[in-house]
């Protein structure tokens, strides 16, 4: 006989299997959709013959509190409290006697979580063992880690700046991740000698490391099971009472609906974008748009302001080496031809001009309204969707005279 416990978290699914004494799991990402995951998973060999089921999670019948307390007896262990490191949010369960006897949570804001961690790896063309490895060679750094707007921007600011490396932005924001579960355990009363780790974040050595040096006294301690810690609790309250032939859920609430962009196709002018000419004669103008997220260049024809060549590379935390790809591939479609005149624009403008040797670096704002203006004359709002932030802009005769971003 087979029980299956499920647990429905905010970014993964995990489901793990008991078959007498034996234990099996598995977690997937469900990107937004975990039943539709949970469907696929249980399709698989592994769980296709199950017959009793438990679920936890905001979509489940079984709270992550009944889970993590079954789970906890089932050790046999003797800790203080259980530190729950997920995606999006951390959590502290104090213990009182071997149960649970109170939750502290931090706040909402991404900043600090292992979802952000992942995100800002990624911009850096990272892997996460990888990244791991990295954060070790790393050193703390100032960063505005409270609200995860402002930290991006620190972080891309501090990459394009060369004032620090992606290993200390690595190390500094393990010791972010770790600063914010020592502030719940800080809240517990008396002191705490062992804890129980648990969550998908508990197989981050770095964070395990970072957490060790904030708090030597304190036993931090991983179990095989941590990373499906409150599955494994469902599928052992299955067997304590097997009740349910099959997964008890609730579908999300459905959130209200506008109706759908293509609804408004005929009020939406698409300006093509015009075929490359061929270059003229003589020097052609460079415009470097050196993003957080990706690096555009473009090669003009200055008599004509027709587009001759372009490139769109990802930055991955270092423009200048995204510049010179840029260039690059330039010269491989416009061949050895002079260029007369450089502009910068983007994050990384100060650093790419001056390696460009240009006095021409302007704000994205003034950049936008030129480039809009070009091809309408009379525009006079502009939204731009940008890898790091949005942007509402206000032109006036072609001028920007007001602008938001960046609002968290």
């Amino acid at each position: 006989m087979s029980f299956v416990g499920i647990n429905l978290g905010a970014l993964t699914v995990k489901a793990a299997a008991l078959r007498g004494e034996a234990a099996t799991a598995l977690v997937l990402a469900h990107q937004g959709r975990p039943l539709e995951v949970l469907d696929r998973l249980l399709a698989t060999p592994q769980f296709a013959d199950a017959e009793y089921f438990a679920v936890s999670g905001a979509l489940g019948d079984t709270t992550e509190v009944a889970a993590i307390q079954r789970a906890l007896l089932e050790t046999k262990e003797v800790f203080d409290a259980v530190a729950s490191l997920g995606g999006e949010s951390f959590l502290v369960y104090i213990l009182g006697g071997g149960r649970i006897v109170n939750v502290l949570s931090h706040n909402k804001c991404a900043a600090g979580s292992g979802e952000f961690f992942v995100q800002q790896i990624g911009r850096m063309g990272l892997g996460l063992d990888e990244a791991i490895r990295g954060s070790f060679a790393g050193r703390v750094v100032p960063l505005a880690a409270r609200c995860s707007v402002h930290c991006k921007s620190d972080i891309t600011h501090k990459l394009n700046r060369h004032e620090a490396a992606p290993a200390d932005i690595l190390h500094t924001l393990h010791d972010t991740m770790a600063g914010k579960v020592n502030a719940l355990l800080e809240k517990a009363p008396g002191g705490l000698r062992r804890v129980l780790l648990i969550g998908g974040v508990s197989r981050n050595a770095a964070l395990l490391a970072a957490l060790r040096a904030r708090r030597p006294a304190t036993e931090f301690v991983v179990r095989p099971e941590s990373a499906w810690f409150e599955a494994w609790g469902c599928a052992l309250l299955a067997r304590d009472h097997p009740r349910h032939r099959r997964p008890q859920t609730t579908r999300p609430r459905p959130l209200d609906r506008l109706p759908p962009l293509g609804a408004g196709a005929a009020q939406v002018t698409v300006i093509a974008a015009p075929p490359d000419q061929a270059a003229p004669a003589g020097p052609l103008v460079l415009g470097v748009d050196a993003g957080s997220t990706t690096t555009k260049a473009v090669l003009l024809d200055p008599a004509t302001r027709g587009l001759v060549a372009s490139h769109y590379t990802r930055t991955n935390g270092d423009p200048l080496a995204a510049t010179r790809e840029c260039l690059r591939r330039l010269a491989e479609k416009t061949g050895d031809h002079p260029v007369g005149l450089v502009a910068t624009t983007g994050s990384a403008r100060e650093l790419v001009g001056a390696w460009l040797g240009t006095a021409q670096v302007h704000n994205e704002i003034s950049a936008h309204a030129a480039g809009a203006a070009r091809y309408d004359p009379a525009v006079d709002t502009i939204f731009e969707i940008g890898g790091q932030d949005s942007k509402y802009i206000f032109l006036r005769n072609g001028v920007p005279i007001d602008y938001t971003m960046n609002n968290a």
